[in-house]
């Protein structure tokens, strides 16, 4: 097959079409001994005796290949989606999660660099308007689609997503893989560990997942909505983050859906490496689906509920909702990428960003429903053709261009199957079933020009598209079903590369190995390590088993700021590990836990209705970083631009302790709430002393504390009556002892 054949052949059918007046708009359619933890791998280390506990027992994850090359890639995939929710005990996957996740950016790239001035990467230089303009036009495709597919319904068109109830509900449950880690793209990002300069972008990125998450109102939190959606159509379906998910008997067979699952939970694994991925990534997640329109629309009629595809539509909106403020996201790290570094940084940001952008377009989410499916049938027999609706519309958009373009004289000699496109399209090419069902076969079969499962990187689509030479001759809805004609059917696994996306970025490849290499827990993320650390409160304070009442915090006497400082700044890693995790946070105390964590970054106290972009625009958004750093601003110290920088300045073990212990939100579940507990006591103390904050700030302070407080007390309801109360205790009594050691040397 030729390129000049092909435009013999589109110059056929586009000269037929403009004949007949055919004009479209544009498409786009433990034992004992001595432990040590580290700074680094590298770095000083600090010993502590204590008794491991025995790992907890559970169900052993079949084992797949370590790289991308197995050849069941699915395999692959449900043990990464278990073991990724489960890093406690398994984050020795963190190298092999690297390689996949480049591997899956490389096959996003490669595709992308087919057509390198179409979407996202047609805004060859970033600016403020273009970006704003993309994704009007982007929003406006998706309109007009819509609109598209309403006509069509009115006009006793069928259901186009699925047939039947029993369809929608087969399609619903294998969709769980990716409903189950909504907003996981984001889990990772607003640690403690990220440079201060960054914190006001990826503060607004984490906004999203909070509203994700509900805000800390279990009854909004998607996650928990689709779960409850499970629970009426298949009762006792496993949680997303239980072992028995990925069991074969669950019929969870959808190559597409896992792998889009498992990039959703990658893509945010390493913040500090990608963090213009991950933000590129959420632009495109977050902005309008047509998808998401129509399937809201569907399952109302099929009698299922529909309030999760219903949320998602109205809070995912351009003006105010969480396109907008991925979109905000994206403007706000240019402009200070811009600023700080220049303007060759800034296009090599926006190069990342892209590589975000497109590997989720290119993920293909959703399943499609068997009998939209092409079905190769062992017999030759044409008396089930068409095999589905799809196909019947398929083909007769064939023959409807083929009545028009007959009298075109075109000597190609394309062959799709047995004949060429000319004999195809003559007065007899398509009459009969038999006929038809080869020249789809054929079609389906001859790359490049169709490419099984994606339409993406299909020749066929690209021509039809803008800029390609049959651009017009088909309709936007004619191409919309090609499209999904050709995503339905049965795509050939091809060997994934891995080099792809660091050609793209521009940058030398980084290895699994070189970046795990040398890590630093107090700039990089995850760091483990091997740390007993509810065996070594037992032995620190093996009389500890209540709350007995501690006396309120003395700030008069004087300060050790060399305490003080470190433990300011490094104690708000307590429990934002506790969310990484979308599965882990439709319970009351995760609930808690968000609203907590809300507090302490800053932002509004959660109302009935999302804030959405009134968040963003807010101008007094204070946390308690912020509060630190106006405190080393007021005492004349040099202000630190990262945790990094505050530790070298002022070296705390137990600062070093936290970040270790805050790694295991599970094992150490009611250390870290206990050893927060103690710190909103600091925080009340801070609040009520003029020596430290400004009144104003003392009053947000107050406000912080306050919420914490309430919501801790919440958390702690919950434990009574559990082996972790004990742990509560012990972590609170230890947090106020080192708390308390601020204020006693200076004062004695």
């Amino acid at each position: 097959m030729h390129h000049t054949e092909w435009i013999v052949f589109a110059a056929a059918f586009a000269t037929a079409i403009f004949l007949i007046c055919l004009i479209r708009p544009s498409f786009t359619v433990r034992h004992k001994g001595r432990l040590s933890f580290f700074t680094s791998m590298a770095g000083s280390k600090i010993s502590i005796r204590g008794i491991r506990q025995p790992a907890s027992t559970t169900t052993n994850v079949i084992e797949a290949k370590d790289d991308c090359t197995a050849p069941n890639t699915m395999l692959l995939h449900k043990q990464l989606y278990y073991k990724v929710q489960h890093l406690e005990e398994h984050h020795d996957i963190l190298p092999q999660a690297w390689d996949v996740l480049v591997t899956l950016l490389s096959e996003a790239a490669e595709l992308a660099c087919k057509t390198p001035d179409r979407g996202i990467l047609s805004i060859h230089q970033y600016s403020r308007g273009a970006l704003l303009k993309f994704q009007q036009q982007e929003d406006d495709k998706v309109t007009d689609m819509w609109e598209q597919y309403l006509a069509r319904r009115r006009g006793k068109g069928p259901r186009e997503m699925f047939s039947t109830k029993d369809e929608a509900k087969w399609w619903l449950l294998q969709s769980s893989p990716v409903k189950y880690v909504d907003g996981a793209w984001l889990g990772h990002i607003n640690k403690i560990t990220t440079p201060f300069a960054l914190r006001r972008v990826v503060k607004n990125a984490w906004q999203v997942l909070s509203e994700e998450l509900g805000d800390g109102d279990l009854e909004k939190n998607h996650v928990y909505l689709y779960r409850q959606l499970m629970k009426q159509i298949e009762p006792g379906f496993p949680a997303g983050d239980d072992i028995d998910f990925i069991d074969p008997r669950n019929g969870l067979n959808e190559p597409r859906v896992w792998k889009a699952a498992i990039a959703q939970l990658l893509i945010s694994l390493f913040p500090h490496q990608f963090l213009p991925e991950i933000i590129g990534f959420n632009m495109h997640y977050e902005a309008m689906a047509l998808e998401t329109l129509i399937v809201s629309k569907e399952l109302k009629e099929l009698g299922y509920d529909p309030y999760y595809f219903v949320l998602h539509i109205s809070i995912d909106n351009s003006n105010s909702g969480h396109t907008a403020m991925a979109i905000e996201t994206v403007m706000q790290y240019m402009e200070l990428i811009q600023e700080r570094d220049g303007d060759s940084a800034a296009r090599h940001a926006w190069r990342r960003i892209q590589a975000g952008y497109i590997l989720s377009k290119t993920l293909p989410t959703a399943p499609v429903c068997p009998k939209l499916r092409k079905i190769i049938s062992p017999s030759k027999s044409t008396d089930d053709f068409p095999r589905n609706a799809l196909e019947a519309e398929v083909i007769q958009i064939f023959k409807a261009k083929a009545a028009v373009s007959q009298k075109i004289h075109c000597n190609s000699r394309i062959k799709f199957g047995k004949l060429t496109i000319v004999e195809w399209l003559g007065p007899n090419g398509l009459k009969s079933n038999e006929q038809q069902k080869q020249f789809l076969d054929g079609l389906s079969n001859t790359e490049p020009w169709v490419f099984k499962g994606d339409s993406n990187k299909s020749r066929l689509i690209k021509e039809l598209s803008w800029q390609g030479r049959m651009f017009g001759s088909f309709t936007e809805s004619e191409v919309y079903t090609i499209k999904r004609w050709i995503d339905s059917l049965k795509k050939s696994e091809s060997p994934p590369t891995s080099q792809s996306y660091w050609n793209f970025i521009g940058e030398p490849e980084i290895s699994a190995k070189r970046a795990f290499k040398n890590l630093d827990i107090r700039v990089h993320h995850p760091v483990f390590a091997q740390l007993p650390a509810n065996n070594i409160l037992a032995q620190l304070l093996p009389s500890i088993t209540d709350l007995s009442n501690l006396p309120n915090i003395d700030t008069t006497g004087g300060m050790d700021w060399e305490r003080f400082l470190p433990l300011w700044f490094i104690h708000p890693c307590l429990l934002e590990h506790f969310i990484c995790i979308p599965a882990k946070t439709t319970t009351p105390m995760a609930c808690s836990v968000i609203r907590i964590l809300r507090a302490q970054l800053g932002f509004g106290l959660e109302g009935n209705i999302v804030a959405g972009m009134d968040e963003v625009r807010r101008k007094r958004s204070v946390g308690l970083l912020d509060l630190g750093l106006e405190i080393v601003r007021a005492r004349g110290f040099p202000e630190p631009t990262c945790l990094k920088e505050v530790l070298e300045t002022w070296m705390s073990d137990f600062g070093l302790l936290m970040l270790h212990l805050c790694k295991r939100p599970i094992e150490n579940t009611g250390l870290l709430l206990g050893l927060a507990m103690a710190f909103v006591d600091l925080h009340d103390a801070v609040a009520f002393s003029s020596a430290l904050l400004s009144d104003n700030s003392r009053c947000l302070l107050h406000d912080i504390a306050k919420r914490e407080r309430h919501n801790l007390d919440l958390c702690l309801q919950e434990l009574k009556n559990t082996s972790r109360f004990l742990d509560f205790c012990r972590g609170y009594h230890l947090g106020r002892l080192e708390i308390d050691r601020m204020f006693i040397q200076n004062s004695r």
